[in-house]
């Protein structure tokens, strides 16, 4: 099946950088900005979805403002459809050599390794008051590790600010129900991939995590142990 042919499209002299399920980027030589333009068949994304949830981002994680890049979404009106909108978002030079499935905490220089302390600790306490109150969750669970990633500064930057994950299931749940991983893969896979990040760079072994209540609160131990082998098996070992 072919994607759906762009609305809009970019002005000349942009070439296509990337692509993602319902959306391209693109960018200027040597320009310090990137456009990313949306497909008709992208589900869900409105202007002020878009807009809620980038300032829903900076404000949780206001204590790094390096991770969230700039961006500013540009629109006839708020009712129009997002593939009539351009979406300008500062350019990131993504360091290619320093994926977060491919190094370690002994890797890295210290201000990453203090960056990725601080991410999985403001993160953790999303996920903490999700069964009490409304939170969202960054989108870290792309397979290709694309979306949480270092600069070739050495800094945190999330790149993918678009689609944020609901934590509504979680307060749906009952006293001393645990998330079903299989109903709720979008859930689970986010949690394996905190476990990983609070393993690979926080120092947390795979019976810390078994054992951390913050984890046995939404999962069962047989569904947690499960997302611990699930990592492994992708060479994400705790």
């Amino acid at each position: 099946m072919t994607a759906t042919a762009l609305r809009t499209r970019p002005p000349a002299r942009y070439r296509r950088i990337g692509d993602g399920e319902h959306s391209e980027v693109f960018r200027r030589p040597g320009s310090a900005y990137c456009l990313q333009l949306f497909r008709p068949d992208c589900p869900e994304l409105t202007v002020d979805k878009i807009r809620a949830e980038y300032a829903y981002l900076r404000a949780a994680y206001a204590a790094m403002p390096t991770l969230v890049p700039g961006q500013r979404l540009f629109a006839d009106s708020p009712g129009d459809h997002v593939s009539r909108t351009v979406l300008v978002k500062q350019w990131v030079d993504v360091d290619p050599a320093a994926a977060l499935n491919r190094v370690r905490r002994a890797d890295l220089p210290p201000h990453s390794a203090a960056q990725l302390d601080q991410f999985v600790t403001i993160t953790r306490a999303l996920v903490a008051s999700a069964a009490e109150q409304e939170t969202f969750w960054p989108d870290i669970i792309d397979d290709r590790f694309q979306n949480l990633a270092l600069d070739t500064g050495g800094n945190l930057r999330l790149l993918d600010t678009n689609r944020l994950i609901s934590t509504r299931a979680l307060r749906a749940l009952g006293p001393g129900q645990t998330l079903d991983r299989v109903r709720r893969p979008i859930h689970a896979r986010f949690l394996r991939r905190l476990m990983y990040l609070d393993a690979a760079f926080c120092g947390r072994g795979s019976d810390q995590l078994a054992a951390d209540p913050l984890y046995r609160r939404y999962l069962h131990p047989d569904d947690l142990g499960a997302l611990l082998r699930d990592s492994r098996a992708a060479g994400e070992p705790p």
